[in-house]
């Protein structure tokens, strides 16, 4: 794992000031309970935060590894707490550049996506990826 030895600062990212309300994230759904084919997988930490990965896979902002199952929940955290995680991410893989006023579009998507990936689902609905976006499970 790369550890990332600059200052960051990412204020050129934030639209709304940081607040210390719950945010309604997806976290892995590590648990076998929603296994619902062969194919599925979950290489992520239990309870890491997750953005979009491919276009059938969530992504870990910790670890950078993929599972096809996310939760809907509230997490204590701020949005200047998850932006950082996600710039760490980024900057792993060479989507963010500290100290640039202007970042690449991938950068600015990527933080929309985390932020939006649990709108319009309750809390503890369970979530796979078709074609990118995020669509309730359904176990036949």
């Amino acid at each position: 794992m790369v550890s990332v030895a600059f200052p960051l600062t990412v204020t050129c990212l934030r639209r709304t000031p940081s607040k210390s309300a719950t945010m309604k994230l997806v976290i892995s759904a590590s648990d076998s309970n929603y296994r619902a084919s062969s194919t599925d997988y979950c290489w992520t930490d239990p309870g890491e935060i997750l953005t979009v990965g491919s276009h059938d896979a969530f992504v870990g902002v910790d670890s950078g590894r993929y599972t096809t199952r996310g939760r809907v929940v509230d997490l204590d955290l701020t949005q200047d707490e998850v932006t950082e995680k996600l710039v760490r991410l980024l900057a792993r893989g060479g989507w963010y550049e500290p100290g640039r006023d202007r970042q690449r579009p991938e950068t600015r998507k990527r933080m929309r996506e985390v932020f939006g990936l649990a709108r319009g689902f309750e809390a503890g609905a369970v979530l796979e990826l078709h074609h990118g976006r995020p669509r309730r499970l359904t176990v036949a």
